[in-house]
């Protein structure tokens, strides 16, 4: 694009005060929606001498035309040590001198890259929110913009963040040393008791999406007219961190046939918050086939995030396994379901639900069964007695 290569080069003239960095870019709507609620937020201090690192510049900029967007390209490995330097290294860690380092990138072979100039200039580096730093996703490419701030001082400011789970002590380490000075931010109980536990002290705030969506879509009532249907949205993904050999298709199949079944005037579609065809919209339509329902009832995925999120208003009744459907459902009044499974999902999910439990419920599809769902969503038409909350609902029902 014409735009992103007119920015590359005003980086090689230009030093920007606040440099953005995170965990957008690979299509999943939730994570650029917190990318557009960092823009906002360092705009207030920083104004317009603001960069965006990004490894799909192109993507990022033509998501947000109007900023500087600078390549990030993930540095090399660190060349292998000589014979003589591998068996000092094996020596110190034998003796408990050193630990073992899975990655360690080679800073003299990319502080020329536009990505490390930024870092080198700039006043602040700040960390859009969402849950990238975890060892469930690959830190080596996450960690080394954080790292070189480290290096140099550069003071390090969050979003809220989730951190953790971690399988590895190494990389867990690596982001606690790396945000030991950060003016850090966290967005879940889960993760501030990770940080307390390691001598961090971080402030725990609510997702920055909620406080963006509410910027973008001003409350309104919600009123329902009778020229057409009411409409179920439902958003389907194998969840990250999930419950080791748990095939929720079974679960689904019965969910989805449930509410057909016990709504057949209520139009059941599915949406979609990432952008691949891979990911949401082939489950859906794996799963919509598999209970019975149109196949057209699949949207296809949207690549704009505020056409994606607004796009939610339309729904009576909103059921997803996507954190930030469940954050966007919430912040425009939307009643929802979040369905959520393992450690690094549910934690996510309870910190979507908190404070908005007279509209969202969380369930777990390895304790709980469809019946839960259905339930809820005749409380929500109006199809059995009403029951104050929803959540109260599932109280009496755990009962």
């Amino acid at each position: 694009m014409d735009e992103t290569s007119g920015a590359r080069r005003e980086t090689k003239s230009k030093k920007f005060d606040c440099v953005i960095w995170g965990g957008y870019a690979w299509g999943n709507i939730g994570d650029d929606l917190l990318l557009a609620a960092a823009l906002q937020r360092v705009r207030r201090q920083f104004g317009q001498s603001i960069a965006i690192l990004s490894h799909n510049p192109e993507y990022t900029s033509w998501l947000f035309p109007e900023a500087v967007v600078v390549p990030y390209i993930k540095p090399p490995q660190k060349p292998k040590p000589t014979g003589s330097e591998n068996i000092l290294k094996k020596c110190r860690s034998f003796f408990g001198g050193s630990k073992e380092e899975p990655f360690e990138p080679d800073w003299q072979a990319c502080m020329d890259s536009d990505w490390a100039r930024c870092i080198l200039d700039a006043r602040c580096l700040y960390l859009a929110g969402g849950g990238y730093l975890t060892d469930l996703f690959p830190l080596e490419f996450w960690m080394p913009p954080i790292v070189l701030a480290n290096r140099i001082k550069l003071p390090v400011v969050t979003g809220p963040l989730g951190l953790g789970p971690f399988k590895s002590e190494y990389w867990a380490d690596t982001v606690v040393d790396s945000l030991g000075l950060a003016d850090l931010r966290v967005r879940d109980q889960v993760s501030r008791d990770f940080c307390v536990a390691r001598g961090l002290k971080p402030v725990l705030e609510p997702d920055d999406a909620f406080g963006l969506l509410e910027t973008w879509f001003p409350p309104e009532p919600r009123l329902r007219t009778n020229d057409r249907p009411r409409k179920i949205g439902v958003c389907i993904f194998s969840q990250s961190g999930r419950v080791a050999n748990h095939d929720a298709s079974e679960w689904w199949t019965n969910c989805l046939r449930g509410l057909k079944a016990q709504h057949p005037d209520c139009l059941i579609e599915g949406f979609c918050f990432h952008t691949s065809l891979q990911y949401d919209f082939r489950e859906m339509v794996r799963l919509f086939k598999r209970a019975g329902l149109p196949l057209n009832g699949v949207l296809q995925p949207e690549m704009d995030v505020r056409r994606a999120t607004a796009a939610i208003r339309s729904y009576d009744f909103v059921i997803s396994t996507r954190f930030h459907a469940v954050v966007t459902a919430n912040a425009l009044k939307v009643p929802n379901v979040a369905i959520a499974s393992g450690d690094y999902y549910l934690a996510k999910m309870q910190c979507a639900v908190h404070g908005h439990e007279n509209l969202s419920t969380l369930v777990n599809p390895v304790a709980q069964s469809p019946e839960v769902v259905l339930q809820l969503a005749r409380s929500i038409f109006g199809d059995s007695p009403r029951i104050s909350s929803p959540s109260e609902m599932l109280s009496q029902n755990r009962a």
